[in-house]
């Protein structure tokens, strides 16, 4: 059962998801998105699943060794902490469950304000033009949202080191990614794996990567093509328009991730409660 403020959360939620789920592109977007799939038939649809291959095993293995890492350890433990500050009884991320909605939107508020500025200074260093910011700005992107992903789990009570949990937090990423127009049925799948039983092993389908991620690969590249097209024009010897594309593109992109990612979890913790 729900208290009044999950169920007036609860309802936030479902407005949001119906605006999400009715969304309709515009013309420019129409336009767009036929210049993706004119641009995606250079490339042989084997070559593709390739891509879509590499693509998924570098999520896969860059997910599990972020998980494994120190740097995992101390942020849930920092996490702990400052849940402890409502909650003394609260010792491991299980616990986390028994914090109220708002206690849990004050700490995920925190979360997403610090990703959020951690893609902004990456899109800023990136934008200096240098090439090594520039070929480390997708990787680095990748890991700063993984790793919002995994502190977002914990957050709300999944400790994210089964197979299940693992599988689950790279759909949700991979939704987040795409552009609106095209996150509605991502949702949709989402909301049709909480159906799910909750098993150790994954049982649904273990592909992430498809057609849509290319354009998320595009979305990065125009990017950069910017950054390097404005990378020349300097004040007194800083190219500050670069800096300013590379770090507004970061942070939008990562706000995105963010809000979506967490309304995920938030969804997902409010239906469990309603299972009992």
């Amino acid at each position: 059962m729900l208290t009044y403020r999950e169920e007036e959360v609860l309802k936030e939620l479902s407005e949001w998801e119906r605006e999400l789920l009715s969304y309709e592109k515009n013309d420019v977007e129409s336009l767009y998105e036929k210049y993706v799939k004119k641009s995606m038939t250079f490339i042989e649809e084997s070559k593709w699943q390739e891509i879509y291959s590499v693509i998924d095993n570098s999520l896969f293995h860059a997910y599990t060794l972020l998980l494994s890492s120190s740097l995992h350890e101390n942020s849930n433990e920092r996490m702990l902490s400052t849940a402890r500050i409502f909650n003394e009884n609260i010792t491991e991320i299980k616990d986390m469950k028994d914090l109220t909605i708002d206690q849990l939107h004050f700490i995920g508020q925190q979360q997403m304000g610090k990703h959020r500025l951690y893609a902004c200074f990456q899109g800023g260093i990136s934008g200096t033009g240098g090439a090594t910011g520039a070929a480390s700005d997708f990787l680095a992107l990748m890991v700063i949202n993984i790793r919002f992903c995994q502190q977002i789990s914990s957050l709300f009570g999944y400790p994210g080191n089964t197979p299940t949990e693992i599988m689950t937090a790279l759909k949700v990423l991979h939704g987040a990614c795409l552009p609106k127009r095209l996150q509605g049925k991502a949702w949709a799948d989402l909301m049709e794996e909480l159906e799910r039983p909750n098993n150790y092993f994954y049982e649904g389908t273990e592909n992430i990567a498809s057609n849509e991620t290319a354009e998320v690969i595009l979305q990065q590249t125009m990017k950069m093509f910017f950054i390097f097209l404005f990378g020349k024009k300097t004040y007194k010897k800083m190219p500050f328009v670069s800096m300013l594309i590379g770090a507004g593109a970061n942070y939008q992109y990562t706000k995105k991730i963010t809000e979506f990612t967490y309304k995920f979890y938030q969804r997902r913790y409010l239906y469990e409660k309603l299972q009992g």
